[in-house]
């Protein structure tokens, strides 16, 4: 990936202010001292103005403040000023009205230790924080509040002061890890297979495999995990989750449940899960983007006789948090390729438009005058004859006025459709758009072409609109009446994904699509394909010798 991008420039800030900031709370012995240097840290991570670090619950008060300010003189503000920073963020005390901050922005998250509160974080500034933003913030309070149970010796007897060093060190190495992956992965499969075999080796796993989530909530393993083949791939089923669900699966995704199981436990805890994936020891963390749920990260068969530890658990969490920051980030750059992918498009048909234009409009002029000529003066020519064949004074015969009053209807009939082809006048009443058309297919009663219409528009769009999809259906018809040879034709027009679809479908002779594409003087189809991409849809046609044609189009409505 090329770290010219402002997503790998943005994704490298932060990872690299999160390995700063967790290295400055490595050195801290104390609960305090974690909390002050949390306070110093967030303030440089998120670019903040005022920081505070509460101890304890809101519930019974909190224990104890820790506050940063970047525009004090003494570089902290007043347990007042914590309190309502804190109350902004989500976590005041119960009945405190929310302060008025004005203009001003908070965010915060809680600090909580193996499901425990032991705390929260905020911070304000004038300027709305951006979604990396917060999730580096959440990321770091996760790391904060683990960092302080370690501080306080909790569980102590489970953990010797080596082993919460070591799970320090190994927080650290996974963040390197992830900001070195993120930069040096090929794409986004490609750095989620690199985390993984980092995160086997820093946790002692025999396999290590990332689940993601799908639209529909099912989890489903994804290829490519650390020492994962094939025939254990098989054995994983995907599984659904739900929101609330009480589950395990359901549970690790939504609720941030650690699962954790060794068949050494004692007394033995989910050795029916263990027998279902077919492993000897588990261990399986959230996998999210803030509060975006992705899914879960997991590992399987711990090389050590005592299975996996808490301190593993840790390690996962931050490989999980950091990378759900980094899956984040990298859709939505390929997003942006897309959306510029798709720009390019347009704009380059709008470029052959304006190539075309001229031509285009010469082209048209040329038919009007030659349909003009062809038709209605030729009508009026013959009527003009027939009353020159007239002896002055005498009587009409019957049968002369007869051929002069059909000569001047004929006339009359081909400059109405003239008229109707430049302009049709029904179109700018609120159903003109479907009388149009229907007018349209009237036409085709002197033919041998029977017309079929479903129509489905509504009928407050704008006559720019109208106009558009109108010219599309008349192109369409157009063409099957001088080129199918058709005997039927079907228009149908239909509101989808917030745009008009329109099909013309007819049972003519039907042509190599490839071959008319790049045929000289087939307007009709160029004005069909650039009309639709002028307007921001898109536009098909399928064809092929014996079987018919259908030209297809989708055009965004009003203000979609």
């Amino acid at each position: 990936m090329a770290t010219s991008s402002p997503f790998d420039a943005a994704l490298r800030d932060v990872l690299d202010g999160l390995h700063a900031a967790t290295l400055e709370l490595l050195r801290a012995e104390d609960p305090a001292e974690v909390a002050r240097r949390a306070a110093e840290g967030v303030l440089g991570l998120t670019g903040s103005s005022s920081a505070v670090v509460a101890l304890g619950s809101p519930d019974h008060g909190y224990d104890r403040l820790f506050t940063r300010s970047a525009g004090s003189s003494t570089g902290s503000v007043d347990d007042g000023t914590a309190i309502d920073l804190l109350a902004a963020a989500g976590f005041g005390p119960p009945g405190r009205p929310l302060p008025d901050r004005g203009r001003n922005a908070a965010a915060g998250v809680e600090l909580r230790a193996y499901g425990q509160l032991v705390g929260a974080i905020a911070v304000g500034r004038q300027a709305d924080y951006s979604p990396t933003e917060r999730l580096a913030l959440d990321l770091y309070a996760a790391y904060v509040g683990l960092a302080i149970a370690a501080s306080s010796r909790w569980d102590e007897p489970a953990r010797s002061v080596e082993r919460v060093e070591r799970a320090h060190e190994q927080a650290v190495e996974v963040l390197d890890a992830v900001s070195s992956h993120a930069a040096t992965g090929e794409n986004l499969g490609d750095f989620h297979r690199r985390l993984a075999r980092t995160v086997g080796g820093l946790v002692d796993a025999g396999r290590v495999l990332f689940w993601r989530l799908g639209t529909d909530h099912t989890l489903e393993p994804i290829s490519g995990g650390f020492r994962v083949d094939a025939e254990f791939l098989a054995r994983l089923k995907p599984t659904r989750c739900e929101p609330g669900a009480d589950d395990l699966a359901s549970r690790v995704v939504f609720d941030d449940f650690i699962f954790r199981a060794n068949r050494t436990d004692d007394p033995p805890q989910h050795d029916n899960a263990l027998d279902l994936l077919g492993v000897e020891s588990a261990i399986c963390v959230s996998w999210r983007a803030g509060e975006e749920r992705l899914g879960l990260l997991a590992a399987y068969d711990s090389e050590r006789p005592g299975g996996f530890s808490r301190e593993d658990a840790w390690v996962l969490q931050k490989a999980g948090l950091a990378a759900g920051l980094v899956t984040r980030l990298w859709q939505a750059q390929e997003e942006l390729g897309r959306t510029v992918d798709r720009l390019t498009n347009v704009d380059s048909a709008r470029q052959m438009l304006l190539k075309n234009v001229t031509t285009v409009v010469e082209k048209e002029r040329q038919r009007f005058v030659s349909e003009l000529h062809d038709d209605a003066l030729q009508k009026l020519t013959a009527a003009e004859l027939h009353l020159a064949r007239l002896t002055p004074g005498a009587a009409l015969d019957l049968e002369s006025l007869e051929k002069l009053r059909g000569g001047l209807e004929e006339t009359e009939n081909a400059l109405r459709r003239l008229v109707f082809d430049v302009r049709p006048p029904a179109l700018e009443n609120p159903d003109g758009l479907e009388q149009s058309i229907r007018d349209r297919a009237a036409m085709l009663a002197g033919t041998r072409i029977d017309a079929e219409l479903a129509l489905e528009v509504p009928d407050d769009l704008s006559l720019e609109t109208k106009t558009l999809i109108f010219r599309q259906v008349a192109e369409a018809i157009s063409n099957v009446e001088r080129h199918s040879g058709a005997t039927h034709v079907k228009v149908s027009l239909s509101i989808v994904d917030g745009g008009v679809l329109g099909t013309v479908r007819d049972d003519g002779q039907g042509f190599e699509v490839a071959e008319r594409s790049n045929l000289p003087g087939h307007l009709g189809l160029l004005a069909l394909r650039e009309r639709s991409l002028m307007a921001g849809g898109r536009y098909k046609i399928e064809s092929a010798p014996g079987a018919g044609t259908q030209v297809e189009f989708w055009m965004p409505l009003d203000g979609a």
